[in-house]
């Protein structure tokens, strides 16, 4: 009887799939953890009065996984019955954090490896315009020392080939950017075009699989790749965007095959394509290029919703109106508080220095345009946050609001980025749809 029960138990715990996630944020930003599987949110955890979270899922397949906190990523990799914790300083998220319980060693791992990574690119920020000796002797040394940390720590830890698979990738990954940036940089530096890069240079080119599935969602990859359409982009000299986005989009229907791969990328070069170019007739062209190529008929259809959410800023058409909350917690139209040109701008209680930094610019901006109103959004889900970071606020004549809705706000307006802006006249007519106010060549005229 014993045996059969322990032949049952064992049998049945091969099928068990059951794996735990928790952890506990220090300095907590934000009240909620985002668990994340190609970029596909699996579950909202959210912190309790002790700023801790966790969950037992009775079902999570193997694989590397992503855990967002604000505006900041950290990849996870659960084995088989795998109970992590994560602990977290909400203001140093990059370089406070630490994974204890089961599979602790390979994830305190990946942290090492992308930190290391994250080092190297800043020191590889002043090798660009050194000549190429000293450019490849420095990243290589980079990547030796990489690699050597890497067979260190898979002899004393072990690991199955699915985990190596990403490691190795991050090293690698890591290595070729540097190889395309450095390209990139030479041509457009024309100081540094008088000496030719070896015939085999792009060689490495030909290692990678550029149809790995399990990359499609995987951000060195996607960087590395960003790079290398940018690199062979510049190379054509090109000068619109649509045309460039058309260049693109073709070099990656040769690169790519495989669907869902390819289907990605197309999806990130449209989605950047149409916050760049709002012009409606090249928005057509792309569209039909987009179209042909794409096969995802789900993203086809949000595509073609932002085109035409962008399309409805044109100029001269009245914005949309939506409910704000003010500082006193009173629900008001935003148009009501619109008596002469206004920029509005988007903020987060997540990037604070990117709030900070906007105050200073719109400061600047209204030394040279005083006839300038600016209204400060706010897009958090937090009914206090306006409370909040009020001391945050400087004295010159903002306006600040919250969003009620920030769904439907972000896909009216089309609020991808931060760091977008619109400027509209005092009746509330769009005068442009999409500025930054950080850009050198703003009009504001």
């Amino acid at each position: 009887m014993i045996a059969m029960f322990s032949c049952q138990k064992k049998a049945n715990s091969t099928n068990d799939m059951s794996a735990y996630f928790g952890g506990k944020i220090s300095q907590a930003k934000s009240s909620f953890v985002l668990f994340c599987k190609d970029n596909k949110v699996i579950d909202t955890l959210f912190l309790d009065n002790n700023n801790e979270f966790g969950k037992k899922f009775e079902s999570l397949q193997p694989g590397m996984y992503i855990i967002k906190y604000g505006n900041n990523t950290k990849y996870v990799y659960f084995d088989k019955n795998d109970s992590l914790h994560l602990r977290i300083n909400g203001k140093d998220f990059e370089n406070l954090s630490s994974f204890y319980g089961t599979g602790k060693e390979k994830n305190n791992f990946l942290l090492e490896l992308f930190s290391k990574v994250r080092s190297d690119h800043n020191r590889f920020d002043m090798l660009f315009d050194k000549d190429y000796k000293t450019f490849i002797r420095n990243a290589q040394s980079m990547r030796d020392a990489r690699m050597a940390m890497y067979l260190r720590r898979k002899t004393e830890i072990g690991w199955d080939n699915d985990f190596d698979h990403y490691v190795k990738a991050i090293i690698d990954f890591a290595y070729y950017t540097q190889l395309e940036a450095y390209s990139y940089l030479r041509l457009k530096n024309e100081n540094n075009q008088s000496e030719e890069l070896p015939e085999d240079y792009f060689a490495f080119r030909k290692k990678i699989d550029f149809n790995d599935e399990s990359f499609a969602e995987f951000k060195p990859f996607t960087r590395y790749l960003s790079v290398l359409l940018s690199s062979i982009t510049y190379e054509k000299s090109l000068y619109s965007a649509l045309d460039k986005s058309l260049f693109r989009m073709n070099i990656v229907d040769s690169l790519i095959s495989n669907d869902k791969v390819k289907n990605k990328v197309l999806n990130n070069l449209a989605y950047s394509y149409l916050l760049e170019d709002q012009t409606i007739n090249n928005n057509n062209v792309f569209l039909k290029k987009y179209v042909e190529m794409s096969s995802d008929s789900i993203q086809i259809n949000e595509i073609k919703k932002l085109q035409q959410s962008i399309n409805a800023f044109t100029k001269e058409s009245k914005l949309k109106d939506f409910d704000f909350r003010d500082r006193d917690m009173k629900i008001i139209k935003l148009l009501d508080t619109i008596s002469k040109p206004t920029v509005i701008t988007f903020w987060t209680k997540n990037a604070l220095n990117h709030f900070k930094k906007s105050n200073d610019q719109i400061a600047l901006i209204q030394q040279k345009h005083p006839e300038i109103q600016f209204v400060s959004i706010n897009i958090d889900n937090d009914e206090n946050v306006l409370k909040m970071f009020e001391s945050l606020f400087p004295r010159h004549s903002n306006i600040y609001l919250q969003a009620t809705d920030f769904e439907e706000l972000r896909d009216q307006w089309v609020i991808l980025r931060l760091n977008r802006a619109i400027y509209i006249n005092k009746n509330g007519y769009i005068v442009e749809g999409f500025i930054n106010i950080f850009d050198d060549q703003l009009k504001l005229n």
